[in-house]
């Protein structure tokens, strides 16, 4: 037989490598175990209770650096060759050898909390691992106050943040435990201080710390000083202030925040933010555009100017941040510009602009990264992509697409951005892509698959670990928008599931959803009970909301409808769009409470903005305002 290429052969070798690696391991965890059930070339005894455990000092040593100590210092247990453990339950500790020498253990609820203690002690970190991943898998009401204090008393860092998790979001319940009560004030303090509690009033917070101190000592007397730290006393109302002020200190200042308090999570609440595309045809010379809020629970709109006018921009949010992205200009020409909206300061800022100008293009976060690529640059399309991190405010250069598209759907999951769909070209006849790319942050690299249909003015988002991308319906007899590019040799299997029928007749859905590695997942998505295109598809919590857009005559439609996965259709809003939307523009924005706006240290009530020096220097506050702030 003829050798195969090079590169074949190398990874020949290197798997054959891996193997033998794998066989010695193996070979070496099967005799360590035989030599310890045969009690063979013994050299250490354990005692616990009474009962002896002939163990191999090596083994023991390699896992445990409270052992290795023990056996290289000049103890007499080291000498004799005995070690006692006097205070240790003889079950565990025999529990504890078998997982050394076997690497297997069975945990339990009755047993998992002796192990946990007795590994830590005796520093066997792989032993007291697989205790907090069985605790956290097993986290509820009942038991993650003492699994909190067990991974508090033993600094577990990831067990804490496990029952971190599930203590800020379940605490008002919590709190009504019996064991909430034995928490040590340390303990307390720890859960009080975090910014991820979900109340939105500090005063609940603080009626918290007074029941649990009342409890200990007499209800009249007052909050020490370490547990009134956790109180963040700037984010009480006046109202709630009058409540407190036997606790407060008569010479704190309460009214005057300190500059950088901190929301906590139940104190902010998400919006979905959208362009108002009519103002672009609308504003005056010293108006702007402007963006507005669109809160679901009560189906209000509020407005906030923008300190430009841009058309087809990238826009997405990190936290209290919006951040815009390039898009057309007045004149038509696209923008490189990057701004900033914050919601807790409430005011607009000019960023480093992006190297290379576009609109129509893709625009994603992930980890404190924005993702800037493809779209339209000038009279041409762009492949280029770029990254922005906004910690340290500065641009980069990554690996270009495969090909150079604009008005494509995309979404981030799992540490991939997905361009779905979307167009080749940019003349009056636009050429549509059958197929989809997906980014790997991690190498930085793209992958270029089909798709059995084309699609643009279409819409993605990231729920529940999977992409869903919306394209809304089509009529059969006017199908610009959505029509399939089959092919009988296609590998999807699962054609149909594109393609399903509404009830209407002549109409038909091409929704779909895939997973991370852009596998299409078996989800019906239901038809929306109105024909629409390029409309604005967002994720609200756990909905997918589909607002505004254009219908089967490219006639401007203004209703809100939203679906669920699980849920048979979509449902129509009471309360319209009161302005037009397109499907450039939007995202959900964290914005904190109105009752909490008056607290926030250095926030702005409302704008000037200095067009005559440029969009750069602008001025906050002032009379002649062009628009409140929005929150």
């Amino acid at each position: 037989m003829e050798p195969g290429p090079p590169n074949e052969a190398m990874e020949q070798r290197e798997d054959l490598l891996v193997d033998h690696k794998k066989a010695l391991k193996e070979s070496v965890f099967t005799g360590l175990k035989d030599m310890y059930f045969s009690e063979s070339l013994c050299d250490v005894t354990i005692q616990a209770e009474g009962d002896r455990f002939l163990c191999h000092r090596v083994v023991l040593a390699s896992v445990s650096p409270y052992f290795r100590a023990l056996f290289m210092s000049p103890m007499k247990e080291a000498e004799l060759g005995e070690v006692c453990l006097s205070d240790v339950p003889s079950s565990v500790l025999q529990l504890i050898l078998h997982y050394i020498y076997t690497g297997e253990v069975d945990l339990t609820m009755d047993n998992v909390e002796e192990l946990f203690i007795v590994s830590g002690r005796l520093q066997i970190t792989a032993m007291q691992d697989s205790c907090s991943r069985y605790l956290a898998m097993r986290i509820d009401n009942e038991n993650c106050l003492w699994i909190y204090s067990l991974a508090h008393s033993h600094n577990q860092r990831i067990l804490l943040e496990e029952t971190m998790n599930h203590i800020v979001w379940n605490l008002n319940s919590l709190s009504k435990r019996e064991d909430f009560f034995h928490l040590e004030m340390e303990e307390l303090v720890n859960i009080l201080s975090s910014d991820d509690l979900m109340f939105s009033s500090e005063l609940a917070v603080y009626d918290l710390a007074r029941c649990w101190w009342e409890f200990h000592t007499q209800r009249d007397e007052l909050l020490p000083p370490e547990l009134l730290k956790a109180i963040r006393v700037p984010l009480l109302t006046p109202d709630e202030l009058e409540k407190v002020s036997r606790d407060i200190p008569s010479n704190d200042s309460p009214l005057q925040p300190p500059t950088g308090i901190r929301l906590r999570q139940g104190m902010f609440e998400e919006r979905i933010v959208c362009l108002d595309s009519r103002s672009f045809d609308t504003a005056g010379p010293e108006e702007t555009f402007h963006f507005n809020a669109y809160d679901p629970t009560t189906e209000s709109w509020e407005r906030l100017p923008f300190c430009g006018r841009f058309e087809q921009t990238g826009i997405v949010a990190v936290g209290c941040n919006l951040y815009v992205s390039g898009g057309y200009r007045e004149e038509g020409s696209p923008s490189n510009a990057l701004h900033v909206y914050d919601s807790l300061l409430n005011e607009w800022k000019e960023l480093p602009p992006m190297t290379h100008p576009r609109a129509s293009h893709g625009f994603l976060a992930y980890r404190n990264v924005l993702y800037a690529f493809g779209g339209c640059n000038n009279n041409e399309l762009t492949d280029s992509v770029e990254c922005f991190n906004v910690l340290d405010n500065s641009w980069r250069d990554l690996s270009s697409m495969p090909k150079a598209l604009h008005s494509f759907a995309s979404a981030v999951l799992k540490g991939r951005l997905f361009a779905i769909g979307g167009m080749a070209r940019k003349d009056i006849d636009p050429m549509h892509y059958p197929g989809f790319h997906i980014y790997d942050i991690l190498t930085d690299t793209w992958g270029q698959f089909p798709l059995p249909m084309v699609f643009s003015a279409a819409g993605a988002v990231t729920l529940r670990d999977k992409v869903y991308i919306i394209a809304t319906c089509k009529p059969r007899h006017d199908d610009l928008n959505a029509y399939p590019a089959y092919d009988a040799n296609s590998p999807y299997e699962d054609y149909e599931a594109y393609l399903m029928y509404n009830e209407e007749p002549n109409t038909i859905c091409r929704s779909f959803c895939m997973d991370h590695l852009g596998r299409i997942c078996h989800s019906r998505i239901p038809p929306v009970l109105e024909s629409t295109s390029y409309s604005a598809i967002i994720r609200w919590m756990h909905r997918i909301y589909i607002l505004g857009g254009s219908d089967a005559h490219y006639m401007s439609i203004f209703g809100i409808f939203y679906w669920s996965p699980g849920e048979p259709r979509w449902t129509l809003c009471k309360k319209d769009v009161p302005f037009l939307i397109t499907d450039f523009g939007h995202d959900t924005l964290r914005v904190p409470l109105k009752h909490l706006s008056p607290l926030i240290s250095g926030r702005r009530l409302n704008y000037q903005f200095r067009r005559d020096l440029g969009m750069k220097n602008y001025e906050v506050g002032g009379r002649e305002s062009c628009g409140r702030g929005l929150f």
